[in-house]
């Protein structure tokens, strides 16, 4: 990745390297005015539907290593984009990149990163129009990503009911085996839920549902959950033998799902609901875990079955330790 024996980016110049940018993204970067090449991309607007933007960062040391391939980082920058649009069941459209790296990047790393990002943004008919290049400190690497989307009904956080069930897509934990790179953004499922009006808040797995079931409800309410139900990876079970930790404690803790944490409306029956999932998504798992409830003196998330707090279980936090 930084490297002195072969061509790093000290041999280019910047207009050299936006160049081979461009070059490497092809068609997923649309000419200028709408792509690449002026102060700002002028974008097409959608009166139908309400504009969605997100950042995310990418940085070398914390998401990502040398032990995962260039074109997979790429990937990965894409990916846990879409994942936030997913959450508010959105439709990608636009983003742009930043790159913020050192002189001694490999320039053939750089376009095999360029290449993920590429791959991964067609799939998902996602066109990359614009960004910036920056000089930092040799051996430092970060892509900051900022997409754009819509959605003609957003699902918010922080907006659950009383009695509104709490489900979950997918497996939780050990995500650092390699899930947090290769994984399936929830798009049409999210989607589908805005859709049809089905969810009354949802937010996307990131930190570790420790830390993200706290989004669901407002103050007034507190959230039952059936620690039982929870759908602990494979993953995390194989870590856990590895740790002092426990498969649940991975499961809550880990982060970097990028699975949907959402709450169904009460007034809608969870059998049909659950009848109706298994025919739109057959190939995505969905977990019923637990029932937003009338505010409990002992703590914001409780356990059904103890009925005693557990807001003690530390997720991940970008400024403290675990």
């Amino acid at each position: 990745m930084f490297q002195t024996g072969s061509q790093t980016l000290r041999d280019f110049n910047e207009t050299q390297i936006i160049e081979n940018i461009k070059q490497w993204l092809g068609d997923t970067s649309p000419p200028s005015p709408f792509g690449i090449g002026d102060d700002c991309a002028v974008v097409p607007s959608d009166p139908s539907a309400q504009s969605l933007i997100s950042t995310d960062a990418l940085v070398y040391g914390k998401h990502f290593d040398e032990s995962i391939r260039a074109e997979q980082t790429g990937q990965k920058i894409v990916l846990r984009n879409l994942s936030d649009i997913a959450a508010m069941g959105g439709y990608p459209k636009y983003a742009t990149l930043a790159i913020l790296s050192g002189a001694d990047l490999s320039i053939d790393w750089l376009h095999e990163f360029y290449k993920g990002v590429r791959e991964t943004a067609d799939t998902y008919d996602l066109k990359i129009i614009g960004g910036d290049l920056c000089q930092i400190q040799d051996r430092q690497f970060q892509a900051v990503m900022t997409i754009v989307g819509t959605a003609t009904t957003p699902i918010l956080r922080h907006a659950a009911s009383i009695n509104d069930s709490i489900y979950v897509t997918g497996q939780l934990g050990g995500s650092i085996l390699g899930k947090h790179y290769d994984f399936q953004p929830r798009l049409s499922e999210g989607q589908w839920l805005a859709e049809n009006n089905l969810a009354s808040t949802m937010v996307d797995i990131t930190d570790g549902i420790a830390k993200e079931l706290h989004f669901l409800a407002n103050e007034s309410a507190s959230l039952e959950i059936d620690l039982e139900s929870i759908p602990i990876a494979q993953s995390a079970q194989l870590l856990a033998k590895k740790s002092s930790e426990t498969p649940l404690q991975k499961a809550f803790c880990d982060g970097e799902d990028y699975e949907l944490l959402f709450t169904l409306n009460h007034s809608i029956q969870s059998t049909q609901f659950e009848s109706d999932w298994k025919q739109q998504f057959p190939q995505t798992p969905l977990t019923k875990i637990g029932t937003i409830v009338e505010k409990n003196p002992l703590g914001n998330i409780i356990d059904s079955v103890s009925k005693k707090s557990i807001d003690d279980l530390k997720s991940f936090d970008h400024f403290k330790q675990k």
